[in-house]
């Protein structure tokens, strides 16, 4: 956990705001430039791991995704305030490690939207579960319900997609990685979905 005071997180903050805003402008500046609406950012177990949530904003600006899923295990309500500098909307859900829930709540920025341990989405006529994916048996039975098209889970810090006749469910992983007796942990990563093939990719971060 990055040992950060509440002025150096609000210092940092507003540094990175203001880097990502400019570099935003200079995508939208060229006549090509377009916002590309079918793409969507998963995340999961950030686990106040400051610089690489950084990056993985970073990375989901550049990707331009109209929407981000983060599938709880923020940790602290500094790390929800990072999430400010993203320039779409963010909906996330409460993971089991995530302890002053006021906090979290009356500190987010403007563009996070809380949803409590379990919501239902409609994004381009596809029915998307969030779930932080204890206890696992839940988050498998949900999988294998087929009652959904598309299910974003985290928990188990192993980054996966898995597909059914009806069903993709992906697990974009954690942002702490393998150390110790955690050696099944997956590294880092996030995850896209593309609305408009069905398809998601993991992607890793330093």
């Amino acid at each position: 956990r990055d040992g950060l005071c509440g002025t150096c997180i609000k210092t940092r903050l507003g540094r990175f705001r203001a880097a990502t805003e400019r570099e935003m402008d200079s995508y939208f500046s060229g006549e090509t430039g377009k916002i590309i609406f079918m793409k969507l950012g998963i995340i999961s177990d950030t686990h106040d791991q400051v610089t690489r949530i950084e990056q993985a904003i970073v990375l989901f600006n550049r990707e331009r995704v109209s929407k981000v899923y983060h599938l709880g295990d923020w940790c602290s309500p500094f790390s929800v305030e990072l999430f400010g500098a993203l320039h779409c909307p963010v909906i996330g859900i409460f993971g089991n490690n995530d302890g002053d829930l006021y906090k979290m709540v009356t500190r987010k920025p403007s563009n996070v939207e809380f949803k409590d341990r379990f919501f239902v989405d409609m994004v381009d006529d596809m029915r998307i579960a969030l779930i932080h994916g204890d206890p696992k048996e839940v988050a498998h039975d949900l999988y294998t319900s087929k009652q959904y098209d598309l299910i974003l889970c985290g928990h188990t810090h192993v980054a996966k997609i898995e597909r059914n006749e009806k069903t993709l469910l992906i697990n974009s992983g954690n942002l702490i990685g393998p150390f110790s007796d955690k050696t099944e942990w997956t590294p880092p990563s996030i995850a896209i979905h593309d609305t408009e093939t069905n398809d998601a990719r993991i992607i890793n971060l330093e």
